[in-house]
């Protein structure tokens, strides 16, 4: 989805300013007790968690979902892409389908007179997905489809090669996708274009993430290039009016610079490990449990199947194809983690029609 660049942009943004903070309090949010009581040893205190979306203004439908984990120490970075079609239940069952979970909560905010509800409906979706993954989400962000050329352009464009032609107009939605297989600067508009693109993926949505993938990769090495002192206040800004956050322009723009110092090859990207069932895209619990545990976990012990979907939210289980996805053990099932700096070199496949 067109969001997502954008979205990575003031995610890096946002967690290079925490990471810069004297961190003295660790944030738990009450996930730090053990099932029997005791308290769970803290193995990193330079670790937070971001829930980054991107939503459709007028269906509110949350088709970019990002788990960030970014290690402040050690400026190690790890993005898991949750696919929009990911099966899930939703408190009172109106949704099936993770992109349906941010419009749900911003309903409920505003049921409640909430006078910020997008903010709000984010922070829920965090608070939910949190229990149910059974790690601290630290900080969310959520940012709807508009101003994403005017962010690609304040970083100077995005050095990219298209390694496939790109066409697709339709005119109900005034989308005209026209880029050829070359190597671009890409304007915000084009970039607008690629990233839109999906009709011509061989495996749908998830041939759209890996694409995604290819992108936020030629975009961060971009950013890296283009962006300095004299220029990142330009950037914070077009950020800033584009992101329901509660951060700052000063404070982006006094700490932004510590994402210029993360090399790609401390950059893990993924999409969660599952695979299509049915109509939806199923989690896999086990390998669910093995990622949460190695990239987002900020205790010692691993996490264990009672603190991953206690309450099943990711499974259906009277639909046999969800429940055997979701139950399979993990070493039956495909799973891929790109390094971004291999990304860089053609790491990803993504097979068109």
């Amino acid at each position: 989805m067109k969001r997502t660049v954008a979205l990575l942009l003031a995610v890096l943004l946002i967690l290079s300013a925490v990471g810069c903070a004297q961190r003295t309090n660790v944030k738990t949010n009450g996930m730090d007790t053990n099932a029997d009581g005791t308290k769970k040893e803290i193995a990193s205190k330079d670790k937070y968690n971001f829930l980054v979306m991107g939503y459709d203004r007028i269906a509110m439908l949350a088709d970019v979902i990002m788990l960030v984990s970014f290690d402040t120490e050690d400026k190690n970075m790890t993005i898991m892409q949750l696919p929009r079609d990911t099966y899930v239940e939703v408190e009172d069952n109106s949704y099936h389908k993770l992109n349906g979970i941010f419009n749900h909560f911003v309903s409920k905010a505003k049921k409640e007179d909430s006078k910020t509800p997008e903010t709000d409906g984010c922070n829920m979706t965090a608070e939910y997905l949190e229990k149910a993954l059974g790690i601290p989400i630290h900080y969310s962000a959520v940012m709807d489809l508009d101003g994403f050329g005017n962010i690609v352009d304040a970083v100077g464009g995005v050095n990219f090669y298209v390694p496939y032609p790109v066409h697709y107009e339709d005119p109900a939605q005034n989308l005209y996708i026209h880029l050829e297989q070359k190597r671009y600067n890409l304007t915000g508009d084009q970039a607008e274009q690629f990233v839109r693109f999906r009709s011509g993926y061989a495996n749908a949505d998830l041939g759209r993430g890996d694409a995604q993938k290819m992108f936020m990769t030629a975009f961060m090495e971009s950013v890296k290039a283009n962006i300095g002192l004299s220029n990142v206040a330009n950037v914070a800004g077009a950020v800033i009016n584009n992101v329901n956050t509660s951060m700052k322009v000063g404070d982006i723009v006094s700490f932004g610079k510590a994402f210029l110092s993360v090399e790609l090859e401390n950059t893990l990207m993924f999409t969660a490990p599952g695979e299509l069932a049915s109509s939806y895209y199923v989690l896999n619990k086990e390998s669910m449990k093995n990622v949460l545990s190695e990239y987002f976990n900020i205790f010692e012990e691993d996490l264990t199947d009672e603190e991953v979907d206690n309450d099943g939210i990711f499974c259906d289980e009277d639909n046999e194809a969800v429940l055997e996805s979701y139950e399979k053990p993990a070493d039956e099932l495909k799973f891929d983690i790109h390094n971004a700096s291999d990304v860089s070199k053609d790491d990803i496949y993504v097979p068109v029609k």
